[in-house]
């Protein structure tokens, strides 16, 4: 028998970025300025509250799904709903209620509620720390079998291909376990820097976490999670999400590419690490962009949805003799304005969301239903549901259209 050797394999350990002084070619510049420009335009003509908060809703958990479908973690949109559903009505407290949901489901929601984090608690705070990331991560690990040993910097190699025996035939080893902590507080400090380019900035925090790999489990959901964070702590996405992981999980090769382009060899300030890091700002220039016009174009469908069921209501009111414009401020209308981002309600979830009486949440529900605006479903222990099933099947149309390919030569290299 052949005699068998150990091996040994290099672990790559990223420069620091906080202080760092990033230098961009003029051309990259222009494009960084231009993107940046998009995103503001589509902020400054964004919809009014409430059509915001339930754009900005959607638009979230699109993103979580996309996030979460990168990984491998796949669940239909009306699993997610319904989870989110009953946990937000505390019927996800009773274990019985799980019957049917996946562990999919779980993992997806997990990931809303996480990126809900990272652009809320994490985008207002002075400054952002190691546990403030751990945190997060342990939150896409709740009622998983990685919960109880999430939250917490990894103490052993880890690598991304290979086996599970070992690094062998890995497409990437990250840094050894000792250089992880230093490695993620110097990242936490780039994150709560004020960067003049908060596009680079959300670009290179994601790229510097995923080739730390800091976890056992959730490095990528968390690493796209903390793109918001960057983005939403310089001001340039308040309120809502771009569906940036939406366009990296179409542009799966691109992306992986990226990443490989990112991790350079030689000195941080060396033509190959000037190289490497532009085509990684690219990848993600071309991503925000494609996320921009998804965002408007959600935006324009869910406005086109609005005035379809708004007809539907309002021919069905007529029908039964009544006027066919409720008034304004009614239950009926004002849960139409929420379903984007709540697709599914029972009238206990509809009484909570609008602050009014059982009996006008059950009266609004039954009249959407007449309408043909929500589909009626019987759920456990003999509760109604009601879906907005439109709303549940934008997203699949989004990933079609996204199926395009980025003029993007430099990557050839690392692809």
């Amino acid at each position: 028998m052949e005699e068998q050797h150990p091996r040994t394999f290099a672990a790559y350990e990223p420069d620091l970025l906080s202080g760092r002084q990033i230098r961009l070619s003029a051309e990259l510049a222009a494009e960084v300025a231009e993107v940046d420009r998009m995103v503001r335009s589509f902020n400054d003509a964004a919809p009014t509250s409430p059509h915001l908060e339930s754009l900005a809703r959607f638009l979230l958990r699109s993103e979580a799904v996309a996030s979460s479908r990168i990984e491998g973690v796949v669940a239909s949109a009306r699993a997610i709903a319904h989870l989110e559903l009953m946990l937000a009505t505390k019927a996800g407290d009773d274990h019985r209620t799980h019957r049917g949901i996946s562990d999919s489901a779980r993992e997806v929601v997990n990931n809303v509620l996480a990126l809900r984090k990272a652009v809320t608690a994490l985008s207002e705070a002075a400054d952002v720390s190691v546990d403030d990331i751990n945190d997060l991560q342990a939150a896409l690990m709740v009622e998983t079998e990685q919960h109880e040993t999430s939250g917490y910097l990894r103490t052993v190699q880890n690598w991304v291909g290979g086996t599970s025996d070992g690094p062998h035939g890995a497409e990437y080893v990250p840094p050894a376990p000792e250089a992880v902590a230093p490695l993620m507080s110097d990242l936490a400090a780039f994150i709560s820097e004020k960067h003049p380019l908060p596009l680079v900035q959300a670009a290179l925090v994601h790229a510097q976490f995923e080739t730390i790999h800091p976890y056992n489990d959730g490095n990528g959901r968390t690493g796209r999670a903390l793109i918001h964070t960057a983005l939403a702590r310089q001001g340039l996405a308040v309120g809502h999400v771009l569906p940036i992981s939406m366009s990296l999980l179409a542009h799966a090769r691109e992306y992986i590419a990226g990443l490989n382009a990112y991790r350079y060899v030689g000195a941080a300030d060396s033509a190959a690490a000037a190289a490497g890091m532009d085509a990684w700002i690219r990848v993600f220039l071309a991503a925000t962009r494609d996320a921009v016009s998804e965002a408007r174009r959600f935006t324009d469908e869910l406005a086109t949805m609005r005035k379809a069921w708004n007809a539907k209501l309002a021919q069905h009111r007529e029908a039964l003799g009544r006027r066919g414009q409720p008034r304004k401020g009614a239950a009926v209308v004002r849960l139409m304005e929420q379903l984007p981002g709540v697709p599914i309600v029972t009238a206990r979830a509809t009484q909570m969301l609008l602050g009014v009486s059982f009996v006008a949440a059950s009266s609004a529900l039954e009249e959407l239903a007449g309408a043909g605006v929500v589909q009626v479903k019987e759920v456990e222990r003999g509760t109604r549901a009601y879906l907005a099933t439109d709303v549940l099947d934008l997203i699949s149309g989004a990933e079609r259209r996204l199926m395009t390919k980025w003029d993007l030569p430099e990557l050839d290299a690392w692809a």
